[in-house]
């Protein structure tokens, strides 16, 4: 019974596992505001201090409204977890609720990782060199000096920690006149291996678009666009493998050439996602094939040597229990036969003492009726 109860238990506590409040694995690449939804990073009970040093750069000095202007964010010096995970937020304050980018007018074309987020996750191997992750945005409609900020999560000695950067002004100012623009649009940052994309560019001011692109940071490579009424339509290359490519358009007049930032694509590859009911049935596999071994073996370890088969019957007996059975009646030794005289006259004529000793009594049983 109560072996019953002991497996019944067990079986509820794998069946019954309640969901991590924490995330150590991470959320994922999102948007999100600077308290994550009010994460364990940002609970003054759950958090401790970090020591992450943030800061910024960006490409050009100032942008115009609606222009392009890429805006990079550097973490270093910061404590990790085993995991290693890092998640860097670009924001437009630090409220904890709409300070994205895009909640100030921002457009976010690409976050350098394949998506268009403000809250980017990666991988740090050393604290020392940190991680650099590249924004590419298009300006908001308003003049003047906008500020934006750099925040962080990540772990380290067991605890959850955060760190926000002050704030980094961006001056937006008027439009130059004839400046060839890019218009709002939505630019492709992933698609699927072995596609070509075609990409329609609303272009204005431009006598000439340029598509560039590259694999990783290898040599640029081009595409010219052509003009398709309001719209610039260039070809991006398919990715036949999982690789790192990025692209950017180039636009030119007699008086300026612009471009955006680098936009990276992201290849849609299969990916794995566990379910929580197969991950319960497999360790309930695990748990009862943990039983069955361990009932196999302590079986196998209580069945009785063979060397104790003829041992006496007291001898089985636990030793508080052999005051209750009787002491076995003492065994009489045989006595030994007595040995042949080797001078015996019985002894035939010409055998040596070792044949005596060893075909005498035979001899004297069949000869003499077996008498010493």
């Amino acid at each position: 019974m109560r072996r019953t109860l002991i497996i019944g238990g067990l079986l509820l506590l794998v069946l019954f596992v309640p969901p991590l409040s924490a995330n150590p694995g991470g959320n994922g690449d999102a948007n999100r505001d600077a308290a994550c939804g009010g994460s364990c990073h940002g609970d003054p009970g759950l958090s401790e201090p970090s020591s992450a040093v943030l800061s910024f750069s960006q490409d050009r000095d100032s942008a115009y409204v609606g222009g392009p202007i890429s805006i990079s964010i550097t973490v270093s010096q910061m404590e990790l977890s085993s995991r290693a995970i890092v998640g860097v937020f670009l924001l437009s304050d630090t409220f904890g609720v709409s300070d994205t980018p895009q909640d100030a007018g921002w457009t976010i074309l690409s976050n350098g990782e394949g998506g268009s987020t403000n809250y980017v996750e990666t991988y740090v191997l050393n604290a020392e060199d940190g991680a650099t992750i590249t924004w590419s945005l298009l300006a908001p409609e308003t003049e003047g000096i906008h500020e934006l900020y750099a925040g962080v999560h990540h772990g380290g000695g067991g605890a959850a920690r955060m760190q926000t950067s002050s704030a980094y002004n961006v001056t937006v100012g008027p439009i130059p006149e004839n400046l060839p623009q890019m218009l709002p649009w939505e630019p492709v940052n992933s698609r699927p291996l072995g596609e070509s994309s075609e990409l329609s560019m609303p272009v204005v001011n431009a006598t000439d678009v340029t598509l560039e692109y590259r694999i990783a940071e290898g040599p640029i490579m081009f595409s010219t666009a052509t003009q398709d009424g309001e719209m610039w339509v260039s070809t991006l290359p398919a990715a036949l493998s999982d690789i790192s490519l990025s692209y950017r358009v180039v636009m030119s007049n007699d008086e300026f050439t612009e471009s955006t930032g680098w936009i990276v694509v992201s290849n849609e590859v299969d990916s794995y996602d566990a379910d929580l009911s197969a991950v319960r049935l497999q360790s309930l596999a695990l748990m009862l094939g943990s039983i069955a071994l361990c009932i196999s073996v302590q079986r196998r370890m209580s069945r009785t040597p063979s060397s104790m088969l003829n041992e006496p019957e007291s001898a089985l007996i636990s030793a508080d229990q052999t005051s209750m059975v009787s002491a076995p009646e003492p065994m009489i030794p045989q006595q030994a036969a007595p040995a042949l005289a080797l001078d015996d006259p019985r002894r035939p004529q010409g055998w040596t003492d070792e044949q005596w000793l060893h075909y005498g009594p035979d001899h004297l049983q069949q000869n003499y009726g077996g008498g010493l």
